[in-house]
C-alpha cells in the first residue's frame, strides 16, 4: 500500500520552515543563495548551510555550492502542503473571524505546523476551495500542484470585474506613486470604467484614476467570484432575477408613477442621452454605481447594447461603463429637451 501523505515522516518546525522559505522564494527550479535563506530565516549562514546539507541528505532539497538550494519533487510536495495550510488559515482568519492580513499571516505561522492535512482539505471545502489568500498568493491545492494563473494588465480589465494584483513593471519612483495609491503586489482592485486616455479603479481605500500606459504595468490576476465594496468575496448585494421583460415591464411602472420627462435608464434606445436624477438601489451596489461616476446630476448616454440585450454599454463621464439590465432599470434620468 502507497504511504499516504498523513503517513509520511513528521518534519520539526525548523525544517518546515526552510521548505516554506525555498518554495516562497523560489516556486521554479532557480536556486535560492544561502545568504537569502540567512536573512529570511534570520539564522547564521553557518547555520543555513549544515542544515541544508542535511535536508540533501533526506532528499528533500539539492545544494549547489555558491548557487544555492533547489526543492527535490518530495521537497517542493511537503512545501507546499504546509503552504496550503497556511494560506487556507489566511483566508479563515480574515473572511471570517475579521483579522487584518499581518496579524492572521503571523498566526497562520504558527497554526501551518500543527494542522494534519485531512484538517486543511474540511478547511479548504469550507471556504468554498479558495485560489488564493487575501493577499493574492496562490493556495496549492491538496495534491500540492498551484493553479494556473491567467495574468492580465490592469488596463485590459473590464468595468466590474476584479482581482489581486501579482506584480508591477515599474521604476521605483512609479512603484512608489503605485503603492500610495494602494495598488502593489496583493492588493484587491476592481475596474470601475474604461476610457480612451485611463482608467479608474477602485482599491480597498478609494477610487483611483491611472493613465492607461501606467495601468499597462500593472499585472492582475482576475477572479470570478462579485465583489463588495468591504472587498469581501461572493457577498455584493444580490438583484433579482428576472427576465429583461421583467425588467422593461417594471420600469414602465417606474415611468407611469414619475414625472414625465423621467424615465429609467434601460429605457433609453442607443445614442440616446440624459441626465440621472435617482439611484433606485440601495447597499453595495449603489456604491459601485457612485464610485464609477454614476451620480445624480451626471449625463449618461447609451454607447451600444450586448445581442441578448445585457449588459449595456454607456458613457458617463468619459468612461465606457457596462451595466446589468437589474442596475440600468434602478437608474431614473431625465430625457434631453430635444429627445423628450
Amino acid at each position: 500500500m502507497n504511504m499516504t501523505a498523513e503517513m509520511m515522516p513528521a518534519l520539526s518546525e525548523s525544517v518546515q520552515m526552510y521548505l516554506v522559505a525555498i518554495e516562497r522564494e523560489s516556486p521554479g527550479d532557480k536556486p535560492v543563495p544561502l545568504s537569502r535563506l540567512s536573512k529570511l530565516l534570520q539564522v547564521s549562514t553557518a547555520s543555513v548551510n549544515e542544515m541544508c546539507r542535511k535536508l540533501q541528505d533526506e532528499a528533500l532539497l539539492v545544494y549547489r555550492p555558491y548557487k544555492g538550494a533547489t526543492l527535490t519533487p518530495n521537497g517542493r510536495v511537503r512545501a507546499r502542503k504546509i503552504l496550503r495550510r497556511h494560506r487556507l488559515w489566511e483566508v479563515f482568519l480574515v473572511n471570517h473571524l475579521q483579522f487584518a492580513y499581518q496579524e492572521a499571516h503571523e498566526i497562520a505561522c504558527q497554526l501551518e505546523h500543527s494542522t494534519p492535512n485531512r484538517l486543511s482539505d474540511r478547511l479548504d471545502e469550507f471556504l468554498g476551495q479558495p485560489s488564493v489568500n487575501p493577499n493574492g498568493e496562490p493556495i496549492p491545492s491538496g495534491d500540492a500542484t498551484m493553479p494556473e494563473r491567467d495574468l492580465t494588465t490592469l488596463d485590459e480589465m473590464s468595468a466590474g470585474q476584479w482581482g489581486h494584483v501579482i506584480k508591477c513593471d515599474a521604476d521605483q519612483p512609479t512603484m512608489t506613486f503605485l503603492l500610495e495609491q494602494g495598488i502593489g503586489p496583493g492588493a484587491q482592485v476592481s475596474m470601475l470604467a474604461s476610457a480612451v486616455s485611463q482608467v479608474l479603479v477602485k482599491t480597498r481605500t478609494d477610487a483611483v484614476s491611472l493613465a492607461r500606459p501606467l495601468a499597462q504595468l500593472v499585472h492582475v490576476d482576475i477572479q470570478d467570484t462579485d465583489v463588495s465594496e468591504e472587498g469581501t468575496q461572493g457577498q455584493a448585494e444580490p438583484m433579482p432575477c428576472v427576465s429583461a421583460k421583467g425588467i422593461r415591464k417594471e420600469s414602465s411602472i417606474m415611468l407611469q408613477n414619475s414625472k414625465v420627462q423621467q424615465t429609467p435608464l434601460i429605457m433609453l434606445k442607443v445614442g440616446q442621452t440624459g441626465t440621472v436624477v435617482k439611484l433606485g438601489i440601495k447597499g453595495p451596489i449603489r456604491r459601485r454605481l457612485m464610485d464609477m461616476g454614476l451620480t445624480p446630476g451626471c449625463e449618461v448616454s447609451v454607447l451600444r447594447v450586448a445581442p441578448l440585450g445585457d449588459p449595456v454599454e454607456f458613457s458617463v463621464r468619459g468612461y465606457s461603463l457596462s451595466l446589468r439590465q437589474s442596475e440600468a432599470a434602478r437608474v431614473l434620468v431625465e430625457l434631453d429637451s430635444e429627445e423628450d
